[in-house]
């Protein structure tokens, strides 16, 4: 349809694109009055009218159409309060970024032909403003002299730019909608890849932190070795002090040995994680017979080994080699650190929650209080009593590490020379 166009537009040249194709498809060209506060730098198919200081539409946008079978008024009011598009509630704030600001802006759209009357009138009195203001507007001029015949209504309006105004308004709300749910995939795809990023950066700096354990571990003994090695060969030395030095790098060599074996142990559990089957497993089929292979190492230091295992226990959620892996190392940690005469005891019995609990509890030298929190820890030794081999610190961790892998959890309860009570609690199989 081919209308008449008054129109004031916000800043930017790139408001104009959608009259100039307008323009460009209709023929003839239709005509196109925009109200503008330089005319230096308006294009030639655009009439520009300078808008007069007596009426300076500020915060007022419009765009009026008017033909023989069409009028419409799409009228627009900049709120005055401008929205910061970096607000602290925004959760698209960029660190770093200046804030901005954008307009808020009300606008609505009418066919009412009284309504579109009233705007005509007060843009003919804002036309003779800006002619008294600015003489030298010969498109004004003949503007007004033509007003009457240019501005007036039809009786009615054409259904068509109804059907038309109606599809544009469904089709921009379909593409508001797809780019809202774009918007979202997108969002949601930046959380997890910033969930996962975070979490990989966590990881890594858990691996360097433990390397540099493990080399640091690693370099104890072979210090002490490197050290006893030169005093070996000195002439001097009586056969008693030789003896010492070599049970030393012996010794040494051995927990040498122990730590590598954790280490690759723990490597082990990492790789193996994602094929682990936890098929149901009953504690009856495992408890005694790992508690029977620590029977001769008990009774050989003079300690008190026994278990409590009911047969109708109901199944447990762990692969097998795991379950006896951490009774295991609980198991002879217990033995190691309880003095002759000791006892270990080792039962199982359901939890009140989802869980069966396991209990391996002794009368050995006890933790400190303050020990507590770090026992789980890569390499954490504590203090060691006198007359107990020294180990390498990993195998209360390969235990919790096991745990974690299969939902389950572990606690301790110590006091010094009364002895240490583990509970361990494995999900039940469902």
């Amino acid at each position: 349809m081919s209308v008449t166009l008054f129109a004031k537009l916000p800043r930017g040249k790139s408001w104009w694109l959608d009259l100039q194709h307008y323009r460009q498809a209709i023929n003839p060209a239709p005509e196109i009055f925009l109200w503008v506060r330089d005319a230096t730098d308006i294009p030639a198919w655009q009439q520009p009218i300078l808008i007069p200081d007596a009426a300076p539409m500020q915060g007022e946008y419009f765009v009026l159409g008017i033909s023989d079978t069409v009028a419409f008024w799409l009228h627009g009011d900049r709120e005055a309060t401008p929205t910061n598009i970096n607000d602290e509630a925004s959760e698209s704030t960029v660190a770093g970024v200046e804030d901005e600001t954008l307009p808020i802006v009300n606008y609505r759209l009418t066919f009412q032909t009284g309504l579109i009357q009233d705007f005509v009138t007060d843009l003919k009195q804002s036309l003779h403003s800006s002619v008294q203001q600015q003489p030298e507007q010969p498109i004004v001029t003949a503007l007004l002299a033509q007003w009457g015949d240019r501005t007036r209504l039809p009786q009615q309006c054409h259904p068509a730019l109804f059907d038309a105004v109606a599809q544009q308004a469904g089709s921009h709300q379909e593409r508001l909608q797809r780019q809202a749910r774009s918007y979202r995939r997108q969002a949601m795809t930046a959380s997890s890849l910033s969930t996962q990023n975070e979490s990989l950066m966590n990881t890594l700096r858990l691996k360097d932190d433990f390397l540099n354990t493990v080399g640091q571990e690693l370099r104890t003994p072979l210090s002490s070795i490197k050290t006893a090695l030169p005093l070996l060969s000195s002439p001097n030395l009586k056969p008693p002090q030789r003896q010492r030095y070599l049970d030393m790098i012996s010794r040494e060599c051995d927990r040498q040995v122990n730590l590598i074996n954790g280490v690759l142990e723990l490597l082990q559990i990492e790789r193996t994680v994602m094929t682990a089957q936890p098929e149901p497993v009953n504690l009856f089929d495992v408890l005694p017979g790992v508690v029977s292979t620590y029977q001769p190492l008990a009774q050989e230091k003079g300690i008190r080994l026994a278990y409590t295992v009911p047969n109708n226990l109901p199944p447990i959620c762990c692969p097998e080699n795991w379950v006896r892996q951490i009774v295991i190392q609980l198991l002879s940690n217990s033995i190691r650190f309880t003095e002759p005469g000791g006892e270990v005891w080792v039962t199982a019995q359901p939890d009140e929650e989802e869980f069966l609990t396991i209990s391996i509890k002794d009368t050995g030298v006890g933790i400190p209080q303050n020990e507590l929190p770090h026992v789980f820890e890569h390499f954490y030794q504590g203090r060691q009593a006198s007359g107990i081999e020294e180990g390498v610190g990993l195998g209360l961790a390969i235990v919790r590490q096991l745990l974690v892998y299969c939902d389950g959890q572990i606690s301790v309860e110590s006091q010094p020379d009364v002895g240490t009570h583990f509970i361990v609690k494995l999900p039940l199989h469902s």
